[in-house]
């Protein structure tokens, strides 16, 4: 059982990354560009850009999330966790890992709780008038494939064996 959450999310932590990766970021550049020109040149700035760059961004941050996990791309304690070793540095990933399963879980709970109300409601931002549902929807997925790839390598780090090349 384990094997099969491991291999299915691994594919959609890749497909989530390449989505932030390659169009949230390049997305996000150019509407943040175009905003800018427009608003210094022609003093003209779009009001909706603030809401949409908020929504590429959450595009970007959560679709490389389950990826920088399995890559040790992630924030941690570097100071502290060298410094430890065998059963304590093992009780820190553990630790790391259920905390992490317990916030994200959570995460894709209330994602999945919002995400009809959105719908049914056609929640929008203040200035763009885009439904946000599917946003919420994003975001809950990737949590829930970052719960599986924490549940399947807890530690955050590249597994053996594994080179770059496979992820890209």
């Amino acid at each position: 059982m384990l094997d099969l959450i491991d291999l299915w999310s691994r594919r959609a932590s890749l497909g989530l990354y390449r989505i932030g990766v390659y169009g949230g970021l390049p997305a996000l550049v150019i509407l943040v560009t175009v905003d800018v020109m427009l608003r210094y040149l022609f003093n003209a700035p779009l009001r909706w850009s603030r809401d949409a760059n908020g929504l590429l961004l959450l595009i970007a941050l959560f679709g490389a999330l389950p990826h920088a996990w399995d890559r040790g791309y992630h924030i941690r304690m570097e100071l502290v966790h060298t410094r430890l070793t065998g059963r304590r540095r093992q009780l820190a990933d553990l630790l790391s890992a259920l905390a992490g399963m317990i916030v994200f879980g959570a995460l894709t709970a209330q994602s999945i709780r919002f995400v009809p109300y959105m719908a049914t409601t056609w929640e929008t931002g203040e200035d763009l008038m885009f439904p946000l549902w599917p946003f919420m929807a994003f975001m809950g997925i990737c949590s829930l494939v970052f719960v599986a790839r924490l549940l399947s390598n807890p530690k955050g780090t590249p597994l053996d064996g594994e080179a770059e090349s496979d992820w890209m």
